[in-house]
């Protein structure tokens, strides 16, 4: 794990070894349920560091991580509104985790908005972003976060 101080001037370097393997960001239409399950199964293996722990916009969760795992997942508000898992939601990942990686066997049968083929490189996504900001200066906004 590297860290960079603040003030650190980022390259694109640096950014193509944090993302070192050419996925693509894709966007999938996910059923309310399998938002759930997909969330839940980012949470089995907390207790050992797993890289399945889901990073996560648009949405607020909270879990607790002395649960079994499989039953780790507590409240989801989406957009601030409880997740509704009859509703339809756009869900954008890495193509890795779209074909199953990590485990998010929940995720492959989804339908696709934009598939792998269409999608853009995550890491050039990232450097356009720090690109266009100028300055980054991220912060732990505790979306997902555990129980209290």
């Amino acid at each position: 794990e590297r860290v960079y101080p603040p003030g650190t001037a980022l390259t694109r370097r640096d950014i193509l070894s944090e993302l070192p393997f050419g996925n693509r960001t894709v966007l999938l239409e996910a059923p309310g349920n399998v938002v759930r399950a997909a969330l839940e199964h980012g949470l089995t293996a907390i207790e050992f560091g797993s890289g399945r722990f889901p990073q996560v916009s648009g949405l607020r969760a909270t879990y607790d991580p002395e649960a079994p795992a499989g039953q780790r997942l507590r409240d989801v508000l989406i957009d601030g509104a409880p997740l509704d898992e009859a509703a339809t939601y756009t869900l954008a990942t890495n193509d890795f985790m779209a074909r199953g990686g990590d485990g998010y066997a929940v995720l492959v049968d989804l339908p696709r908005i934009i598939g792998a083929s269409d999608g853009q490189i995550m890491a050039g996504q990232v450097i356009d972003h720090v690109t266009a900001a100028g300055t980054v200066a991220p912060t732990v906004e505790g979306r997902l976060r555990p129980d209290e």
